[in-house]
């Protein structure tokens, strides 16, 4: 059994057993009934609040190219955006990020190595940022119902990796050829000599893409990008509470809320993340003590309006761009067939 297999399948039971944990002591009539009353205008109004936010991250995403690719356009990187989140949402095993980097190369002239080299760095400071955002939630008093010591340690843990992989990248960065020789010695004594060169290859295409690392400038404006993305998110999650008349957690619960989701649909899960988002949403809010029934209401609410756009988006986007779903669902080959040629300018199967 293959890797994406066994990962398609953990996924799926992971899924199954949240949903089922999420949903187990609530009434489908209730949760049907609280749908039906929800504020529609607002409910629409955070779900375009969200679809905002992927062209947030395409203005972001053009400074993390920069070492690598000094201009691209908007609409390059905003369809490649909404591709990558509508593959996650239609096919499992999370190929979003490799749908993302095919269909970049479509249209701009950078490596796949490098593409997906800044989109490592975007998900380690998005992590940084969220982790931030649970701080207060999680070690100052305060907070209805607090977080439990087992919440605790897991976010604490969460925000060494962070920490740990960003030190990591940049020492990459910083010691550039340093690295590459500690691999090649490392790869060349377990691997045949081809296999060796070509990791060490890979390696060397993939910091060359860590450049945003090398200037204090670029990496400042990164940051404060994650914090515009995740700041005008968390409002689309406010707005999301508002609808249900979730009035209690206010803006900085739904800060928390959207840190608590961010982290849970990071695991194996089911195309779409059904089950970890509407799980995180009970352990989110269950702190300031919202009702279930209310709890799952807007989980779902806010869940499916935001679905819906950017996978229209990402379709309508794959389609102008001539990729199949095939295509995407292929994609994770074609980026590591095409890194390793050495070749890896030209988005084609």
């Amino acid at each position: 059994m293959t890797k994406k297999r066994v990962t398609i399948i953990v996924g799926l039971i992971l899924s199954v057993v949240l949903l089922w944990w999420a949903l187990r002591d609530v009434s489908l009539a209730e949760v049907i009934g609280q749908l039906r009353a929800a504020n529609l205008w607002l409910l629409a109004a955070a779900a375009l609040a969200m679809t905002v936010t992927f062209g947030i991250r395409a203005i972001r995403w053009r400074i993390l190219l920069l070492p690598a690719l000094a201009e691209s356009s908007f609409r390059s990187r905003f369809s490649a955006v909404c591709i990558g989140f509508m593959a996650n949402n239609l096919l499992p095993a999370r190929l979003g990020e490799f749908a993302r980097v095919f269909a970049f190369a479509r249209t701009e002239p950078i490596s796949m190595s490098a593409t997906f080299a800044s989109l490592v760095l975007e998900r380690l400071f998005d992590a940084l940022i969220l982790v931030i955002f649970l701080l207060p939630a999680i070690y100052l008093p305060g907070i209805p119902g607090g977080a439990s010591p087992v919440v605790r340690h897991a976010f604490a843990i969460a925000g060494v990796l962070v920490v740990g992989g960003l030190l990591v990248l940049g020492l990459l960065v910083r010691l550039p050829d340093r690295a590459l020789r500690v691999a090649e010695r490392l790869s060349h004594r377990v691997l045949p000599r081809k296999a060796a060169d070509r990791i060490t290859g890979m390696l060397a295409s993939f910091i060359a893409g860590l450049g945003a690392l090398r200037h204090a400038s670029v990496l400042l404006r990164v940051i404060g990008w994650t914090f515009v993305v995740w700041l005008w998110n968390g409002a689309s999650f406010w707005l999301g509470l508002l609808a249900f008349d979730i009035r209690g957690p206010g803006f900085p619960g739904a800060l928390l809320l959207q840190s608590i989701i961010g982290f849970a649909v990071s695991i194996p899960s089911s195309p779409g993340f059904f089950g970890p988002f509407e799980a995180a949403s009970r352990v989110g809010l269950s702190i300031y003590g919202v009702d279930p029934t209310k709890i799952v209401s807007f989980a779902v609410g806010i869940h499916v309006f935001s679905f819906i756009p950017v996978t229209l988006l990402g379709l309508w986007y794959a389609h102008r761009l001539g990729i199949s779903l095939s295509d995407v669902e292929h994609s994770e080959e074609y980026v590591e067939a095409a890194v390793e040629r050495g070749d890896d300018g030209d988005g084609g199967p």
